[in-house]
């Protein structure tokens, strides 16, 4: 069941989103929403629309007109939702070159909206706001079961597929490993981020379960029965600046997250310490909503998939690229969240 600590985390970000991501989209996706099938909350985007390459005509020996893009997606524009975080300027302006490239290979525009919160993601997909969506691998466990997401592609990095949850903090701390954490304040990302909660906090219960047997997933995200204070960040990059500036004694981050900050001369490295790294963690998939059409999933995947501009990956991720996933790559990530019961 939802954890108390989880719907007061989650409420207000939802709202805020759901609203914001309605009121932007209201134009572009009316077609979206209105396509939505008998009240099951998942879009139906075949509904009204014929998915061949030509309307059916009556048998008067002429030739069928050719289907337009948009009436055999069903759809008038694909809105692609991002996880939560900060982008810099040669970063944003390398995925408008991927978007107007990924627009004319499905013959309709692409438009892309940065979401505040990993459940808002969902929901955004589960009522037919957003067709694509970058999740965090639990965020996507939870997308496809409550949305009909469907895993398409993720960055390999370099030869590595995946990333580490890192618990970090300040050099000046006084932390030098996990035995120093009980007590101090601490920063989780969001409830549905793999490597900013889950997985961190699975590390902690891990490591403290014998001298503390009967400390839970819960105690570790109220006030004062574990950490002296915690706090949902919002993001990778908050949890990192909040260590780097010493607001928060420790947190949990994405490992691209410390590689691509200091990269960007956000973080000095050496005022960062690394206490303890998870084990691997598979990618953050791209996801489509599963009532796409087929045809028009595999033309993405397959953009995905060859998508190799230079410039684009040298402001993500230098010697990254695209590979396709699948579905059961992430049964770790779902295996933690049955252990916890972290299931709504």
């Amino acid at each position: 069941m939802m954890k108390p600590w989880m719907k007061e985390a989650m409420a207000y970000a939802v709202v805020i989103f759901a609203f914001a991501l309605a009121a932007a989209m209201i134009t572009g996706c009316t077609g979206a929403a209105g396509a939505q099938s008998n009240g099951s909350g998942t879009q139906s985007t075949t509904t009204g629309a014929q998915t061949g390459t030509q309307a059916q005509t009556p048998a008067t020996g002429t030739e069928a007109t050719p289907l337009s893009p948009k009436e055999k997606w069903g759809i008038d524009e694909l809105i692609i939702v991002l996880m939560p975080g900060e982008d810099n300027p040669n970063v944003v302006e390398t995925r408008n070159v991927f978007d107007t490239a990924l627009s004319e290979k499905i013959g309709i525009p692409v438009k892309e909206y940065r979401a505040t919160d990993y459940s808002a993601m969902v929901e955004a997909m589960r009522t037919g706001y957003a067709h694509v969506g970058q999740f965090g691998p639990f965020a996507y466990i939870h997308a496809s079961e409550r949305a009909g997401a469907e895993a398409l592609a993720a960055v390999e990095r370099n030869g590595l597929y995946g990333y580490y949850s890192l618990l970090v903090t300040h050099v000046d701390s006084g932390i030098m490993s996990l035995d120093d954490l009980k007590g101090r304040t601490f920063g989780f990302v969001d409830p549905e981020s793999a490597s900013g909660n889950i997985v961190p906090s699975n590390e902690i219960l891990t490591h403290f379960g014998s001298e503390y047997p009967d400390l839970t997933f819960d105690d570790l995200h109220i006030n004062g029965k574990f950490f002296s204070s915690v706090t949902m960040t919002g993001n990778h990059q908050n949890s990192l600046q909040g260590v780097y500036r010493q607001d928060i004694d420790a947190a949990g981050i994405s490992s691209n997250t410390l590689v691509n900050e200091v990269r960007n001369g956000n973080v000095e490295e050496d005022k960062i310490r690394v206490i303890h790294t998870s084990p691997l963690i598979p990618s953050s998939p791209f996801a489509a909503q599963g009532d796409l059409p087929q045809e028009l999933k595999d033309l993405i995947k397959e953009f995905f998939i060859e998508w190799d501009d230079e410039e684009y990956w040298e402001a993500r991720s230098p010697g990254g690229r695209y590979v396709e996933v699948l579905h059961e790559e992430y049964d770790y990530v779902r295996e933690l969240r049955d252990k916890y019961d972290l299931s709504d």
